[in-house]
């Protein structure tokens, strides 16, 4: 009996598909994923999802498939990214907004 692991889910890989679009690949709990790399906020999750594509969270250890239960519990931190079709860019309404870092004060003369 072989040992194979059908539910793996792999660290993610940087790839440019062949649309020239830039994605993430990963195996997520088994299944081969490309996602789109565009974060999305709770209205373009919402909207995803009414036109079928699957949605995933962006962890440590690669991308978590969002059912019913990870969308209504909250439990799971990190940007949410939709499956990527060729030709259907994230529209700009539907992108999170992500943080700016904090510019850095600068330092004249001695800090102390």
């Amino acid at each position: 009996m072989s040992r194979h692991n059908h539910l793996a889910t792999t660290p993610i890989t940087i790839r440019t598909h062949r649309c020239g679009a830039l994605t993430a690949t990963a195996l997520t709990q088994g299944i081969h994923t490309r996602v789109d790399l565009t974060p999305l906020n709770p209205t373009g999750e919402a909207h995803a999802l009414i036109t079928g594509r699957q949605t995933y969270t962006l962890t440590r250890t690669g991308l978590v498939h969002r059912d019913i239960e990870h969308i209504a519990g909250g439990s799971l931190r990190g940007p949410v990214l939709a499956d990527h079709v060729c030709g259907r860019p994230i529209p700009a309404a539907h992108r999170a907004v992500t943080a700016q870092p904090a510019p850095q004060p600068a330092v004249v003369g001695c800090p102390f």
